[in-house]
């Protein structure tokens, strides 16, 4: 259907809706904009387990309401942190077609493929329950209170995998009102958006909240067959169970659900070299043998948007998460939290490596992932002076994961059947490539599959103090004992020449690959209150990323652990309110220290095939800062901006493949900013229109950890439109459009064309627009 033939059926549905809505009951009205900025601004949130005043937090912390998200036209992480201060979310981690793959780098500490045999660098929790893997991170938003963005390493609270920060999502919380309310959007590409929304008070002790929607979207990349690239088929359910015992006692009980069946990331050939090194091998071989063919020349097109791609065009994601939070104030300065959740998910996703019907490469990535966690945090107001939280963690985690790639379909049967080895030389003693059973042949047998159990376990203890030492002054300490260990069986199959090249079980001679660790994370900081509108503070602290395995191993090399990144932080941050709460000013500046960074390497070429190994070999060292501004203009006008400059350097790179000390970090923009300006227009007594322009910067960043320039996105500005109006009280109506100036830009890339002889865009969304219907029954 399309969008005008939508926006006809909504504005239809508005007047049948109004003609119900003038008969309902009124209900009372708040009038936000009579409120200064102290009333909008007082932002409760749970950085540091504990629920506390934004302004009155010591780290580098921004917050996301579900306001902010809607008024910006933001869907999902991916969307979301264009508009926050020196953090980049992609997917396509790594290049894997991957669409609900999160890759999220803070502050340049990221992780770059969403293999689960890596861990994140930046830890990701929904309600409190820690999300372990890549897979499955990239959903759309669903009953948001708000999405709190912590900067830096949170290795004390949040523990390992957060050196980079934490994104903390919370849902809205069980209420004793009655709620219920649907909402629809449609758009562009056919998108059609509906969801439902109950809170339910079943008696004064037990209430209920049901969260329910379903997305779907048409791809915007075309298929020269038909098919279509980038779109979205989800199904997503958020139910809890609330009861209130006391006062002192409140448990809750949740399930989530989120189905998903698209295609494959949106991705276009975007160079071709057809004499590359391995396209010409393969073609000399074809000319020798009759077991394959030439290879045609790659097809590349005009059309910005247009693939001739024909395989893998699948993502298909089925998780589920259990959750049982108890709260209880023990005594009237004893807080007791505990989270204890179980989660499961299986995945699957792959791409065309070529984007052409001939088989110049694939990848097939099946993932399937149970976790248990549990947590206790207990926490104490001791006196005005001292407060404490001591907690325990554990995650007990298994993982299956079947990688696939086929490159070069054919080339290992073409060297099979050729006579004898291509230089010339005997069978018995090849020095060449080529022959039956030339053993000189298996490295450029390149259809592997790489079969992976992990098992994971890890407990942690931790505790943190803040002192007051003076009126002004705040003493904040922490420190985390984290005990880990993890173990890899491996089976890596070269399935055309049909050998088993690694063999790492329980049942092999070898056995399995394991590693434990033991690390401690501290944090200092101190914090000095000039007023009750002005702070101050200091922080130095300390997180490690977990250490893992190759999960495509295809050597004896590579199939071993790798060891843990470590990374400490300064801080220097100010947090302000001027002008009688009319403008709020908050700051960060950091120096970053990262050693023992885990780099991805790897050869392709005639004679080694594909040679793909994780270790740690890196040092950076990053400074930079962080700037947030909101002001209250007027009763009518608010502004918000935003503002990031990053300097991320390698101090070292020891064996890296093809990373210098003048190499970039990975998806890291020197600056970032951002600015949106809302504006309510007085229509008549009752009605307000609202308005809100949100523009937002990157500057030029690059794709792939090789610096390759074609794989490098220029800077670039984003242009998010968005208007609000309310029909009645209970009907309303919105409008927006993203990416208002149809900017083309791509969210990866890379350039194999020297070996491979292709490179690939893969594309952010173009311009679109929608309409909303939002009902409150």
């Amino acid at each position: 259907m399309r969008f005008n033939a939508r926006v006809g059926q909504i504005l239809g549905w508005f007047m049948l809706a109004q003609l119900a809505i003038e008969s309902a009951n009124a209900r009372s009205d708040v009038d936000l904009f009579s409120l200064d900025i102290t009333e909008l601004l007082n932002v409760t949130i749970e950085a540091r387990k504990v629920e506390e005043n934004l302004q009155n937090t010591p780290i580098s912390v921004s917050v996301m309401s579900g306001e902010f998200l809607e008024q910006r036209a933001l869907d999902n992480l991916v969307d979301a942190a264009d508009f926050i201060p020196n953090i980049t979310i992609t997917t396509v981690g790594e290049n894997s077609g991957c669409t609900h793959c999160a890759g999220i780098t803070i502050r340049g500490v990221g992780q770059v493929d969403p293999i689960p045999t890596t861990d994140p660098s930046v830890g990701l929790y929904i309600d409190g329950v820690y999300h372990a893997r890549s897979a499955g991170s990239i959903i759309n938003f669903l009953d948001i209170d708000r999405v709190e963005v912590l900067r830096g390493p949170q290795g004390t609270l949040y523990g390992k995998n957060s050196i980079g920060g934490a994104i903390n999502v919370l849902t809205n919380k069980v209420s004793d009102k009655q709620d219920i309310s649907t909402n629809v959007t449609m758009g562009e590409y056919n998108r059609l958006d509906t969801s439902l929304l109950i809170n339910l008070p079943l008696n004064n002790k037990w209430a209920t909240r049901i969260a329910v929607a379903k997305f779907t979207e048409d791809g915007f990349v075309k298929r020269v067959n038909g098919e279509l690239e980038g779109g979205q088929d989800e199904l997503g359910l958020l139910a809890k169970l609330r009861y209130k015992h006391s006062n002192k006692l409140n448990i809750e009980l949740s399930i989530d659900r989120q189905l998903q069946h698209n295609g494959t990331a949106a991705s276009v050939l975007s160079k071709k070299n057809d004499d590359a090194s391995l396209i010409s091998l393969f073609n000399s071989i074809a000319n020798d043998t009759s077991a394959i063919n030439t290879l045609p020349p790659l097809q590349i097109f005009d059309d910005p948007f247009l693939s001739a791609a024909t395989t893998e065009n699948e993502n298909r994601l089925n998780q589920t998460g259990y959750r049982s939070t108890i709260e209880w104030g023990v005594t009237d300065k004893l807080h007791l939290k505990t989270i204890a959740s179980y989660r499961s998910l299986d995945a699957t996703y792959g791409r065309d490596f070529d984007n052409n019907p001939v088989n110049i490469g694939f990848t097939h990535d099946e993932q399937t992932q149970r976790q248990r966690t549990l947590e206790f945090n207990l926490s104490c107001n001791q006196n005005d002076d001292f407060k404490w939280l001591l907690g325990l963690f554990t995650i007990d985690e298994r993982i299956s994961y079947d990688f696939r790639f086929v490159f070069l379909e054919g080339l290992f049967l073409g060297l099979e059947t050729l006579p004898a080895p291509m230089d010339g030389s005997s069978l018995s003693s090849p020095t060449s490539i080529g022959g039956p059973n030339n053993p000189l042949n298996i490295g450029l047998d390149l259809d592997n599959t790489f079969n992976n159990k992990v098992d994971n376990q890890s407990l942690a203890l931790f505790a943190h103090t803040n002192y007051r030492l003076a009126p002004k002054w705040t003493l904040t300490t922490g420190g985390r004992l984290t005990w880990e260990n993890k173990k890899q069986q491996v089976v890596t199959h070269l399935n055309v020449a049909n050998i088993i090249a690694i063999n790492r079980t329980d049942q092999s001679p070898e056995g399995a690959i394991e590693k434990s660790w033991r690390v401690f994370s501290p944090l200092l900081g101190i914090q000095y209150n000039q007023s009750v509108d002005s702070m101050i503070f200091f922080n130095a602290s300390r997180g490690f990323k977990s250490g893992g395995f190759n999960g495509v191993a295809n050597t004896a090399v590579s199939a071993r652990p790798f060891e843990p990144e470590y990374l400490t932080s300064f801080e220097l941050g100010m947090r302000s309110q001027w002008f009688d709460n009319q403008l709020r000013i908050n700051s960060t500046a950091f120096l970053i220290k990262h050693k023992d960074m885990q780099l991805r390497g790897g050869e392709s070429d005639e004679n080694s095939g594909v040679e793909i190994f994780i270790d740690n070999v890196g040092n950076t060292s990053t400074k930079g800062m962080e700037l947030e501004v909101e002001a209250q203009i007027s009763a009518s006008i608010n502004v918000t901006a935003s503002m990031s400059y990053t300097d991320a350097k390698f101090t070292d790179v020891g064996t890296a493949t093809e990373v210098t000390t003048d190499s970039k970090l990975i998806k890291t923009p020197r600056w970032t900013a951002a600015i949106s300006i809302k504006k309510d227009w007085q229509l008549n007594k009752d009605k307000l229109l609202t308005t809100r322009l949100s523009w937002a910067y990157r500057d030029e960043v690059y794709n792939d950890v090789f610096n390759n320039v074609h794989a490098k996105q220029t800077s670039i500005s984003l242009l998010n439109f968005y208007l609000q109006y309310p029909i009645s009280k209970q009907l309303n109506v919105s409008a927006f459009v993203s990416n208002l100036t149809n900017e083309y830009h791509v969210i990866g890339a890379n350039d194999f064309t020297s070996a491979f002889g292709v490179a690939e865009y893969y594309l952010a969304p173009p311009r679109q627009a929608g309409l909303s219907l939002s009902y409150q029954f």
